[in-house]
């Protein structure tokens, strides 16, 4: 079945080269060349290009080169076509090569799961969309605010039991996230997270032993939003919830976090005062941009804050509390 949550890898082009070994520097001089320009004309998108080179085994003088890159879009891998300046390059390439180029355009991405939490932390960047109602007083009311092309840069604790009941868990601390819209009565906004208050999640196996998914995980955030009118923040006493949801893999990437918070104040950062409220819809994470495991041990980024189970429980309880019974 095709996944088409991670959009960026569907754009994914391979090229592999072969030529002799005093071709060779030459080759990846012009591939680099090949890659900068496609940069510079805005038909390559910012995924990391790798280029990679290796001899052969059979001991022989030819050296394989391999070119993995990102087109922007469809469109853009059309109109490079008609780029004097990108067709020059790929002549002389063709023209270092000492048999034919492979091209092969990859279309669909499938992608391998954890069945278990990670045994080490790590760093993980993801794009990913995140929607809510917002209504600043006088301005506007209700407006449905979608920021789609939002970031979460955040670190995930080893696979442990953090408080101890036989279940595992996996604490995610926020470090950074954020984006941008233009609100047609307010003008460009800019959504980050409120540093002086928690912004963090926790995802927990449904079960002792075994695997740890499925799980159920949660997230606590808190806004401070840059508008026009000036910064304004989430009422500080009032956490954004998103879940709890059934997650079933990590990365978590295509599960739907709905918010069960209801509206919040909005509150003018200089003074105070109310001026709106915010009501947080959902938040889905739809791409993974990068993860690193730890190199160097985070241990106070990997002990959570004892009230994150508490939070837990009383949005797990409510989500059954609030759930039809057939």
């Amino acid at each position: 079945m095709a996944t088409n949550l991670y959009r960026n890898e569907a754009l994914v082009q391979i090229e592999e080269y072969e030529t002799d070994a005093a071709q060779a520097d030459r080759l990846i001089d012009r591939v680099r060349a090949k890659w900068s320009a496609l940069r510079e004309l805005g038909y390559a998108g910012d995924y990391p290009v790798q280029v990679l080179r290796s001899g052969r085994e059979d001991g022989s003088a030819s050296v394989r080169v391999t070119e993995v890159f990102r087109w922007r879009s469809r469109q853009a891998a059309m109109e490079a076509r008609a780029s004097g300046r990108y067709q020059g390059i790929v002549q002389e390439i063709d023209g270092l090569c000492t048999t034919s180029v492979v091209k092969d355009n990859l279309t669909e991405v499938v992608r391998g799961f954890n069945a278990n939490f990670p045994g080490v932390g790590g760093v993980e960047l993801l794009k990913g969309v995140c929607s809510c109602l917002l209504t600043v007083d006088g301005v506007v009311e209700n407006y449905p605010m979608s920021v789609k092309n939002g970031i979460v840069l955040m670190h995930r604790s080893p696979r442990m039991d953090l408080d101890g009941d036989g279940r595992n868990e996996m604490y995610l601390k926020i470090l950074m996230h954020g984006g941008e819209i233009v609100q047609g009565a307010l003008g460009p906004i800019r959504v980050e997270q409120n540093f002086n208050q928690p912004n963090d999640g926790i995802v927990k196996s449904n079960e002792a032993g075994g695997n740890d998914f499925p799980g159920t995980a949660i997230w606590r955030v808190a806004w401070r939003i840059h508008t026009p009118l000036g910064t304004v923040l989430t009422d500080p006493n009032t956490p954004l919830i998103f879940g709890p949801a059934a997650v079933q893999h990590y990365p978590p990437v295509g599960t739907h976090f709905h918010s069960p918070t209801g509206p919040v104040a909005l509150v003018l950062e200089t003074t105070g005062e109310r001026i709106g409220t915010l009501v947080p819809g959902e938040l889905t994470a739809f791409d993974i941009v990068v993860t690193k495991d730890d190199e160097i041990f985070a241990d106070i980024l990997n002990t959570p804050p004892s009230d994150i189970f508490s939070i837990l429980d009383e949005w797990v309880t409510r989500s059954r509390e609030a759930t039809p019974v057939a």
